[in-house]
């Protein structure tokens, strides 16, 4: 999959962006590693601004200190990016891609490509190995995320099909998380369904088919998640619409704060909710 066929969260954009600035303030003929990297680290989101307080590293030193390596071999070109990339960063950019691809999503972002970076040995002349695994550990992973529901307001839902899930969508509920997701959420899932009325949402096409689901209350009271939508419907406002549906039933149920666990992709959650990254703790 070459990198015109994805789909860019707007903070994977701004990376690209940043990056082709770095790469013709250093008058270099292509761009490398380094200013992939920059992109990550400059104006990144929350979980990239905290591994980089966490790791004590200053931004503007470590520009200063690096000077990329240009390689003899042919450079080439990766759209949408306008500056010729050298193979290095192509290689970067390919595991990415597959990154966000194994982690079954369909947006390209930050954490795919840094993690992409560290893991290809990029970095390892600019950061060291504590510096490295700070960042694999915050800001390549999914994170819990809180939402304060004291100034929430009912959102027009972008995606209409949506209701309470039965007990007789239950196997076919099962069965389509199972296909989409796999078995990570299936018990927890299948201990829900035997309650009386559980809080799970489920989304479904003009054919009655299931393509997405969200549950809240399921870890334990005041959580929500998990929440999934078939991969081929994806950004059409129909996990939105699921997650906004839950935080209205939460509300109802007298919540103040909502623990949304393990969020990814956390862009999402920010735009959709203004959820917050909860700070990692000492």
């Amino acid at each position: 999959m070459e990198l015109n066929e994805v789909k860019l969260t707007k903070q994977m954009s701004k990376v690209f962006g940043i990056a082709e600035h770095a790469c013709k303030y250093d008058k270099s003929p292509c761009l490398t590693p380094e200013h992939l990297l920059f992109g990550c680290l400059d104006d990144g989101s929350y979980p990239i601004k905290e591994a980089i307080q966490k790791s004590g590293i200053d931004i503007d030193s470590l520009k200063d200190s690096c000077h990329p390596i240009l390689e003899s071999l042919p450079f080439g070109f990766c759209e949408p990016i306008k500056t010729p990339v050298c193979q290095s960063t192509k290689l970067v950019i390919d595991k990415a891609i597959n990154y966000m691809r194994n982690y079954n999503q369909v947006f390209l972002n930050e954490g795919h490509v840094l993690k992409a970076l560290i893991i290809t040995g990029q970095t390892d002349r600019m950061l060291t190995p504590e510096q490295q695994n700070t960042f694999l550990s915050l800001g390549t992973v999914s994170r819990d995320m809180q939402l304060d529901l004291s100034g929430y307001s009912v959102q027009k839902q972008l995606y209409k099909n949506i209701r309470m899930v039965r007990h007789e969508d239950a196997e076919r509920l099962i069965l389509f998380i199972k296909d989409e997701f796999g078995t990570r959420w299936i018990e927890t899932i299948k201990q829900a369904l035997e309650r009386n009325l559980p809080s799970i949402f489920i989304a479904e096409d003009r054919s009655g088919d299931i393509i997405g689901f969200a549950a809240y209350d399921i870890h334990q009271p005041g959580h929500f998640g998990p929440m999934g939508v078939a991969k081929h419907k994806r950004a059409e406002g129909i996990g939105e619409s699921l997650l906004h549906l839950c935080l209205e039933g939460m509300i109802r149920k007298g919540y103040k704060r909502v623990i949304i666990d393990h969020a990814g992709p956390i862009e999402f959650y920010e735009k959709a909710c203004n959820a917050k990254v909860i700070p990692t703790i000492e």
